[in-house]
């Protein structure tokens, strides 16, 4: 372990003291949007999975239910990256200002992800979605949104506090990402695990799969968001009994543009894996990438928006097997990402960005 501490030397980076005033405000504002992370997730789970209480909900059915398919697993796993990384945010220690702002604006997100969730929620009641199936439980499902509700306005009030409170960024001071506190993490667990744990660790540390992570972080959000989509699609298709191979593959899309979407947008807003020579690419590359996470994002959105996008296109009758929401889908997903190349061409070439990545 002081062989990692006698490293190169870390240029100096702004930090917030034990005593500042920022510090007693960032506590609970961590811990009220894991509290709500943590209701919601329940709350999501019951409303979702237990058919019982599925019967009579007013957000059984797409578009409301899309919402919720992705927050569900997304709150949890924000939330868990957060207790995570708040391991570190010891009281007695001075800590970075980057460590507890990148903290800060991912319990903003977190909260965020359950405000809109239950603001969907809220929209289908008030549209009456569905209402030929409400039943005695749905007047007890809407009054559940009015504790979680209640515990979002608190995170957000929590929140904004303690962002008041954070000093000023200097963007000439140096900061981190959260792969950075990746490394710290296994530095920290290693004194406390066996020899062969803490060898694990500090190899972990030292070696090249952070930096790899940080370097092809498109590559790697890609290949998490594949697994995560065919998971849900097998457990769709087993829970549902489908035997469409269409469907499921439609499926899979769906949940893996979705959550590679979020992740890129994520990694922009978080910073959780930041290159460190950020290079000017070509406006082709650029155009490219945009283009294949709004290509992403849009396979969701047209699958849960399928009638609306039918009645605006002059087609009559819903949606009524795995072949039209194939086509829809990855009509909508091809469509949004050839729009975004074109668009960003157009403003690259507007604004001078070169063709080919500068060496």
């Amino acid at each position: 372990m002081d062989e990692i501490a006698a490293g190169a030397e870390e240029p100096e980076i702004a930090v917030l003291p034990a005593e500042h005033p920022a510090r007693p405000a960032v506590r609970p504002a961590l811990w009220s949007a894991l509290a709500g992370a943590v209701a919601f997730t329940v709350s999501a789970y019951v409303t979702t999975q237990v058919r019982a209480v599925r019967a009579g909900s007013p957000w059984q059915d797409d578009p409301y239910v899309g919402v919720v398919s992705f927050t569900e697993f997304l709150v949890p796993a924000l939330a868990v990256l957060i207790a995570v990384r708040a391991l570190l945010y010891r009281r007695a220690e001075p800590k970075p200002v980057f460590r507890t702002a990148q903290l800060l604006r991912a319990a903003f997100v977190c909260t965020l992800l359950v405000a809109a969730t239950i603001a969907v929620d809220g929209l289908a009641v008030v549209l009456r979605a569905d209402h030929a199936l409400w039943n005695d439980g749905t007047p007890w499902l809407v009054a559940a949104l009015a504790p979680l509700a209640a515990l979002v306005a608190a995170a957000l009030a929590c929140e904004a506090r303690a962002f008041r409170r954070l000093p000023p960024r200097d963007g000439h001071v140096p900061g981190g990402d959260w792969l950075d506190d990746l490394a710290v993490l296994a530095e920290t667990l290693a004194v406390r695990l066996p020899p062969s744990g803490a060898r694990l660790a500090v190899r972990i540390a030292r070696g090249g799969a952070i930096e790899f992570a940080r370097e092809h972080i498109m590559a790697v959000a890609a290949l998490a968001s594949l697994g995560a989509g065919l998971a849900i699609g097998v457990a769709q298709a087993v829970g549902e009994h489908w035997t469409s191979p269409v469907l499921f593959l439609t499926f899979a899309a769906i949940g893996t543009g979705g959550f590679f979407a979020f992740s890129m947008i994520c990694n922009t807003a978080l910073r959780i894996a930041a290159p460190r020579e950020p290079a000017s690419a070509g406006r082709v590359r650029r155009s490219a990438r945009m283009a294949v996470i709004a290509g992403s994002l849009a396979l969701p959105a047209s699958a849960v928006l399928r009638d609306g996008i039918r009645t605006t296109l002059g087609l009559h009758g819903e949606i009524d097997n795995a072949g039209q929401l194939a086509v829809i889908t990855f009509a909508g997903g091809l469509s949004a990402a050839v729009l975004v190349f074109a668009a960003m061409l157009v403003i690259a070439r507007r604004d001078g960005v070169p063709v080919h990545r500068r060496a």
